[in-house]
């Protein structure tokens, strides 16, 4: 298991939001994740439940964003 995955599966919701935050809307293009990776994400955080469930529908909202741009 990479670090990036025992993070999201293990750490805070805290530690989680942060990292996401990062990864999705502040990092590079080139080190942007991919689509694949972050619906993985959103299914882990789903399963977490709990304050959780909000950070899979930021990983949602940032797919539907994607698809949107892809779209154009």
């Amino acid at each position: 298991m990479s670090e990036l995955t025992d993070l999201i599966r293990t750490e805070t919701v805290g530690t989680v939001e942060e990292t996401l935050n990062f990864l999705l809307y502040e990092c590079s293009i080139d080190e942007a994740p991919k689509p694949q990776e972050v619906a993985q994400w959103q299914n882990w955080l789903q399963q977490r439940g709990g304050k959780f469930t909000r950070l899979a529908a930021l990983c949602q909202t940032w797919l539907d964003e994607e698809h949107e741009l892809a779209q154009k």
